[in-house]
């Protein structure tokens, strides 16, 4: 593919989507840079998470982003190892001849709690030099299970696989850092995927609690889901610095701009609501088998 093929058909993607063609070549150069990893021996070991896996689900007219963020697992990461992966994979150019280029790397903690490194990449073809940040993380704790997720390429009618986050940790981890972070938050993305990501899929409340709980404990929220609820939902309901930082999101993605941020709370709320709704009765079915026991010890 030559830049000129390259480009022509960003535009009719960006005119088609309504999407700032700068965002669908990122996009491009981003799907093959995952499908390089896709072919390679390290499949199962990247596991892909965030806005890309997103808008990978639902469509990039509806959730764009400007870097991939993956974890790695049953690996153990330095930066050394990571290195001689990462140049493992990419020695060679992908069959549109694009040569990705690791340019930078450096050590992380993300405030979300898990150690890792980020990434610059430029991305070579021919006079175009186009370039994307990755995060790696490590350590973190998925549940449920890994999936596979059959990613679409957008110029060709074929899918890759890549092992993927399951939609209830995404949730998760996305309902941790809006309790953690509470007003001090720029993370106007993470109301918008509360907000949408119900509205796409059917999530399995029982499978939501248990990701959510296990979240929570692990970044060390170990009790009850309802006292962060009770305690913080409204702070962050009335929020004005909240409600600015959406505003700020609205405007610089247009797919949310007729979503107010009281609908964006709502969701947050009623996701909460329902994870609360388990672990309560979970909690009274457990305290009824004890005291059960105890009556049967008694005899």
């Amino acid at each position: 593919m030559t830049p000129t093929q390259l480009k022509a058909k960003v535009k009719n993607i960006s005119r088609e989507k309504e999407v700032d063609p700068q965002l669908v070549l990122r996009h491009f150069m981003m799907e093959k840079f995952l499908e390089k990893i896709s072919e390679s021996p390290y499949r199962e070991n990247f596991v892909l998470k965030g806005g890309f896996l997103i808008g990978s689900k639902y469509g990039i007219e509806n959730r764009t982003t400007k870097d991939i963020d993956t974890t790695l697992q049953e690996m153990k990461v330095t930066k050394e190892t990571l290195t001689t992966v990462l140049n493992e994979i990419f020695s060679t150019p992908t069959k549109e001849g694009i040569q990705f280029e690791i340019q930078g790397m450096k050590e992380t903690r993300e405030t979300d709690y898990y150690p890792g490194f980020s990434l610059r990449v430029l991305a070579h073809l021919e006079n175009m030099r186009p370039d994307f940040k990755v995060d790696v993380t490590t350590g973190d704790s998925i549940y449920p299970a890994t999936i596979t997720h059959s990613h679409k390429l957008m110029f060709e009618d074929r899918t890759i696989p890549l092992e993927s986050y399951p939609t209830e940790q995404i949730i998760a981890e996305k309902l941790s850092a809006t309790f953690d972070f509470l007003t001090d938050n720029s993370r106007g993305k993470d109301f918008y995927d509360l907000y949408t990501i119900p509205k796409m899929e059917k999530i399995d409340e029982k499978t939501l609690k248990d990701s959510v709980r296990n979240t929570f404990t692990r970044r060390g929220k170990t009790d009850p889901l309802k006292i962060y609820y009770e305690k913080d939902m409204d702070v962050l309901k009335n929020s004005h610095e909240l409600k600015d930082t959406w505003k700020k999101y609205q405007k610089s993605n247009p797919y949310a701009a007729s979503i107010t941020y009281d609908e964006t709370m709502d969701s947050i709320s009623n996701l909460m609501e329902k994870v609360i709704h388990v672990e309560e009765k979970e909690q009274k079915l457990a305290y009824q088998r004890h005291q059960q026991m105890n009556r049967e010890m008694e005899r």
